[in-house]
């Protein structure tokens, strides 16, 4: 049985999944992919009021980590969601978005958005299981187009 802890995005733990999830990433879009704040965000968006940062442990290993932070009055959003590829296909994805939803909730939100890439296809089939809608989406290059996602709480 996994346990989320909520602790700082700037942990050894949280820094080791990053890590990967940018490696994913870059793997995916190539070496001219260059993360910014808009898309991950800084650790200490996850700091302070309307904000959360979980990390998801399996037997003592952090696999799992993901983040809240206020978007803009009453709208959340779910920002470096990532599973160690390691702890994949085990439903960590699952039971850490509902609680990163019931925090969002608890914190006053009644939306909450994704801001994702289209070749992150796990990403995808997760927020469209679910419920997140598209809500808007701009290509990138010719390798991807970033999508923003919504669901309401």
């Amino acid at each position: 049985m996994p346990l989320i802890r909520q602790e700082p995005a700037t942990g050894a733990a949280s820094r080791a999944l990053f890590a990967e999830y940018m490696a994913l990433v870059r793997g995916r879009l190539g070496d001219g992919f260059t993360p910014s704040e808009a898309i991950f965000a800084t650790e200490d968006a996850f700091d302070g009021p309307g904000a959360a940062w979980l990390v998801v442990y399996e037997d003592e290993r952090a696999v799992a980590c993901g983040g809240l932070r206020e978007l803009e009055p009453h709208v959340g959003e779910i920002k470096r969601m990532f599973v160690s590829a390691a702890a994949r296909r085990r439903g960590h994805a699952r039971t850490l978005l509902a609680e990163l939803e019931r925090l969002a909730r608890e914190m006053g939100y009644e939306r909450v958005r994704a801001y994702t890439t289209g070749v992150l296809r796990e990403a995808r089939a997760l927020y469209d299981d679910a419920g997140y809608r598209r809500i808007d989406a701009a290509p990138v290059d010719d390798r991807a187009d970033d999508i923003w996602l919504e669901k309401r709480l």
